[in-house]
């Protein structure tokens, strides 16, 4: 498996090791990504956890998935408020 992260997932300079931490301990994820809505290219994913073990703080981590179990980390930043509205509407 690769990952591939280019250089939007650092806009926000969260590490990448809290972006997969974030992953790994996601308490939401979701294919209810923007750029999902009638594109037919691969298919995208929402990441909401935590940015590490020592914090509440949450971060929201999009990707891309490739053939063969790789995917792009295209976005990485704290969680906002798109995310947050759609989290919490599913959990009602």
């Amino acid at each position: 498996m690769g990952i591939e992260w280019p250089e939007s997932a650092d806009k926000h300079d969260i590490p990448h090791a809290d972006a997969l931490y974030a992953m790994q301990n996601a308490t939401y994820t979701s294919i209810k990504v923007k750029i999902n809505d009638g594109d037919t290219r691969n298919q995208r994913r929402v990441f909401i956890g935590p940015q590490h073990a020592q914090t509440d703080r949450l971060i929201e981590v999009l990707i891309e998935l490739k053939p063969g179990g790789n995917f792009v980390v295209y976005h990485v930043m704290p969680l906002g408020a798109y995310y947050r509205r759609q989290m919490e509407e599913e959990n009602e």
